[in-house]
């Protein structure tokens, strides 16, 4: 009986796992401008198992002189709150299934670390089970004035979106 159940929960657990969406873009570490427009690719690579993604919010939260924030419980300033509709790249097979969002850092954010966390909600398996899963990068918000972050003293460096990546 006990070997049952565990095959039933590490086969849950695999199917949770195959439904992760990803950060494409930006990197992690990239250096963003306050007041300035990126774009953030998320990513959701197929699966074996059905799944509709349901929505998804995207915040931007201070480090601090501490460590950045756990998105599971903070997600910061609320940059993008609404559906996701991951698709194909054309041509098909450069990138899984993504969606890119266009969004700007407010003028009034404080230079330094910062994390730039998402809530993915989606529904899993014939039984449309519910399943919410967070994930972040980190960033380096820059002084768009200055062009160099409140507390590393880094030189600003700009980032370009070439097709469906930042660099």
């Amino acid at each position: 009986m006990k070997l049952k159940f565990q095959l039933i929960v590490l086969t849950l657990a695999s199917v949770v796992v195959a439904q992760s969406a990803q950060i494409g873009a930006p990197q992690q570490g990239s250096s963003v401008a306050a007041g300035s427009n990126f774009t953030v690719m998320i990513e959701k690579p197929n699966s074996l198992t059905s799944s509709q993604d349901v929505a998804i919010v995207i915040g931007l939260a201070p480090c601090g002189d501490t460590a950045c924030p756990d998105t599971r419980s903070k997600l910061g300033e609320i940059l993008y709150q609404g559906t996701f509709n991951p698709q194909y790249a054309t041509p098909p097979g450069a990138l899984p299934p993504h969606q890119n969002f266009s969004l700007q850092i407010p003028a009034s954010f404080a230079p330094g670390q910062a994390t730039l966390g998402v809530a993915h909600l989606s529904l899993i398996g014939a039984v449309m089970s519910p399943s919410l899963e967070t994930f972040n990068t980190t960033l380096a918000i820059t002084n768009v004035t200055s062009g160099t972050s409140g507390t590393s003293g880094n030189t600003r460096r700009s980032m370009r979106i070439l097709g469906n990546r930042a660099y």
